[in-house]
């Protein structure tokens, strides 16, 4: 993916690729899409993105709750369900 954000070139990527695995490489179709996937959630993978969203969000909250009692309830920060 940071071949083909700093040269915008489906060519120059195959080539790396071709150069650095010794086999045929994706499709531009498929270098296309997964630039698209990677740039909407930082991931290559479809199904960590959501989950990482959820502990992100999950985190953000806690976080809040911790700034709104000041400090009160800062052993829930750390303690799971």
């Amino acid at each position: 993916m940071l071949e083909y954000h700093t040269s915008k070139s489906v060519f120059t990527v195959q080539r790396a690729f071709r150069a650095k695995y010794a086999k045929d490489p994706p499709t531009d179709k498929t270098i296309r899409a997964w630039y698209k996937r990677f740039t909407e959630t930082g991931c290559l993978c479809k199904q960590k993105a959501p989950m990482l969203t959820r502990v992100w969000q999950e985190l953000e909250y806690r976080i809040d709750v911790c700034r709104v009692t000041r400090g009160a309830h800062i052993e829930h920060l750390w303690l799971s369900k």
